[in-house]
């Protein structure tokens, strides 16, 4: 797994050196600067009188939670996860209102309902329940890593002060997923972690939006694709809600 993260950082960062402006915004002569290396292309400072490039490494912090067998946001506030994207920011106006974004994403899924997730490797499915009254653990965790690719239909009033809403969806592939406990005993935490869920989705897929103000932007996103693929699995289909940071 940590290989895998460096492997995308530095995929990251070849991406980073590669963003170029491309036209003209008449107009802007702002020095103000909106976000972190937002005139910086990662080789050398971009002239100013160039058009500006928007939302291309983004971070979201996120509430996560199922729906299916379960309700919606019925799980714990501290349901937390954290997703990356860097994403090109293709400009295809000339005032600089509409553009496409694409790119590559990695995004950690985190849920923190006291939930007992149970492997049937006879039967190759995996069935999820409350734990039965007086043996629930001191906490719980379902979790799950994914590589994406993000598609993005975005729009946007002039100048870097801009509005925007953006529309689209990504495809991911699950690294791994697993399910944690944590139990007191004696005075002492331990910790058990469950890995090789018998019919877990390699494949995620859904709707993302979001809408702000300048490198800010609340953000969701909608799954339609469930976590297990067996018929007598635990339905859940994972959704977010949370807040984007665009650095730059």
């Amino acid at each position: 797994m940590k290989k895998l993260i460096l492997l995308f950082f530095l995929m990251l960062y070849s991406f980073i050196t590669f963003g170029q402006y491309e036209s003209e915004e008449e107009g802007l002569y702002s020095r103000f600067r909106p976000g972190v290396m937002w005139f910086y292309s990662g080789l050398k400072p971009y002239e100013e009188e160039k058009l500006r490039k928007y939302d291309r490494l983004m971070v979201d912090v996120v509430y996560n939670d199922f729906y299916g067998d379960r309700d919606y946001f019925s799980s714990p506030w501290q349901s937390i996860g954290v997703n990356a994207s860097l994403m090109f920011d293709v400009i295809l106006t000339k005032a600089n209102t509409m553009s496409f974004g694409w790119g590559i994403g990695y995004s950690h899924f985190s849920n923190r309902s006291k939930l007992q997730f149970t492997r049937d490797l006879d039967n190759k499915t995996t069935l999820v329940a409350d734990f039965p009254a007086g043996s629930e653990p001191k906490g719980s965790k379902f979790g799950a890593n994914y590589i994406e690719i993000p598609l993005e239909l975005r729009f946007r009033t002039k100048g870097h002060k801009h509005f925007k809403f953006m529309i689209g969806g990504k495809i991911g592939y699950q690294l791994n997923s697993f399910s944690k406990q944590i139990e007191r005993i004696d005075g002492k935490k331990y910790a058990t972690k469950n890995y090789g869920f018998p019919d877990s989705n390699p494949l995620r897929y859904g709707a993302t939006v979001r809408i702000g103000i300048r490198n800010w932007a609340f953000y969701g996103a909608y799954y339609f694709s469930p976590l297990f693929t067996a018929d007598g699995s635990a339905d859940l289909t994972p959704i977010s809600v949370g807040i984007t940071l665009s650095l730059f």
